[in-house]
C-alpha cells in the first residue's frame, strides 16, 4: 500500500507595498545601502532582508548613513570657466563697459589689390601701411600673413567686433560679414572727380575734388594714397560727415574770352543792311547807279 504523507505547508511571503519599495531602494538608491560598517558581519541583503521582507530601521530610507568615504568628482560642473592667465602672449582681454557706436572698414580698391597680388610697383598703399588704423584683436578678427602678399586670414570668431573695447571698431582688410554693416573706406590711386550736382559760377568756375569722394549717405568713402587724408576721413565718417580738418576741394578756373559782335559773320551787319533798305525804300538801280551798300565779305584788293 502506498503511504501518503500529508502535504507540507509552503510559507508564502506576502507581497506588500513596503516589499516593493524596499527592493527598489536597493536597485535605485545604492548610496543608502552601499556598504555596511563591518563587512564581516554580513552583506546588506542578509542584514535588512533576513525575514523575507526588506526594510530599513525606522521606516526612513535616509536614516541609514553608512560610514562611506566620499570620493571627489573628477570634473567640475558646467559653468563659468576662469582661465589661469588673463593674457595670451601680448594680447590681454580686459572686459570694460564700452558703448559701441559703429564700425569702419578699410580695404584696398580692386586695382590696388591686383597690383599688390602681382607685386607691381604703383602709387597704391599696401595693407602693411594701413594696419596702423586697425584696432581689432587679430586673435579674434584674423591673423596677418605676408605670403603670397600682405593680407588678413579669416576671423576666428563670428561677430568678433562685439568684443572690441573701442567705441568705433576699425578693421583693415575686413571679412565680408563685417563690411555689410560697416562704413567703408576704399583706398585707391590718385584721382580727381567732379560732383554733377554742383553748379558753376557763370561758367567760369567749377568745383573739383582731389583724392577723396564721400557718398551722400556718409556710408562710403574713396580716398587716395594719403595717410593723413585717410585718418581725417575716419574722423569725418565718425562725426557723421560734419567735421573735417582737410579741404580737398579745388576750383577750376576758365579764362573769360570776350566776344565781339563787330566781325564779318556778325548779325549786326545784316541788321544794318536791313535798316538801310527800309530807310531808302530799296537799294535802287544798282546796275546803272552806284549803290551805297558795301559787301562785308569783300576782301581788300579784290
Amino acid at each position: 500500500m502506498t503511504e501518503r504523507h500529508p502535504p507540507h505547508k509552503r510559507h508564502v511571503i506576502p507581497i506588500t507595498l513596503m516589499t516593493i519599495l524596499g527592493c527598489l531602494s536597493i536597485l535605485l538608491l545604492p548610496q543608502s545601502f552601499a556598504q555596511v560598517t563591518n563587512p564581516s558581519t554580513g552583506d546588506t541583503i542578509a542584514t535588512y532582508c533576513s525575514s523575507g521582507t526588506c526594510h530599513t530601521p525606522g521606516g526612513v530610507i535616509n536614516a541609514v548613513k553608512p560610514n562611506v568615504t566620499t570620493v571627489a568628482p573628477l570634473a567640475s560642473p558646467i559653468g563659468t570657466v576662469k582661465l589661469s592667465q588673463s593674457c595670451i602672449g601680448n594680447n590681454c582681454s580686459k572686459i570694460t563697459s564700452v558703448q559701441q557706436i559703429g564700425k569702419i572698414g578699410i580695404q584696398l580698391s580692386m586695382v590696388c589689390l591686383a597690383e599688390l597680388k602681382s607685386h607691381t610697383n604703383s602709387s597704391c598703399l599696401n595693407y602693411n601701411d594701413l594696419k596702423q588704423f586697425d584696432n581689432t584683436n587679430p586673435l579674434y578678427a584674423g591673423l596677418w600673413v605676408e605670403q603670397p602678399y600682405e593680407h588678413r586670414l579669416a576671423p576666428k570668431i563670428k561677430n568678433h567686433e562685439n568684443f572690441n573695447p573701442n567705441p568705433w571698431a576699425i578693421m583693415v582688410d575686413p571679412n565680408a560679414d563685417y563690411t555689410t554693416s560697416a562704413k567703408m573706406i576704399i583706398v585707391d590711386t590718385h584721382f580727381t572727380w567732379t560732383n554733377q550736382n554742383d553748379s558753376s559760377n557763370k561758367g567760369l568756375q567749377m568745383k573739383s575734388y582731389q583724392d577723396r569722394y564721400v557718398s551722400s549717405d556718409c556710408n562710403e568713402a574713396r580716398v587716395g594714397p594719403n595717410i593723413p587724408l585717410i585718418q581725417d576721413t575716419i574722423t569725418y565718417l565718425e562725426s557723421g560727415c560734419t567735421t573735417s580738418n582737410m579741404n580737398t576741394t579745388k576750383i577750376i578756373y576758365q579764362k573769360e574770352i570776350p566776344f565781339s559782335y563787330n566781325n564779318p559773320h556778325s548779325t549786326l551787319h545784316y541788321q544794318d543792311l536791313v535798316s538801310k533798305v527800309k530807310a531808302t525804300g530799296g537799294l535802287g538801280n544798282c546796275l546803272q547807279n552806284q549803290c551805297g551798300l558795301k559787301d562785308p565779305y569783300k576782301k581788300v584788293g579784290w
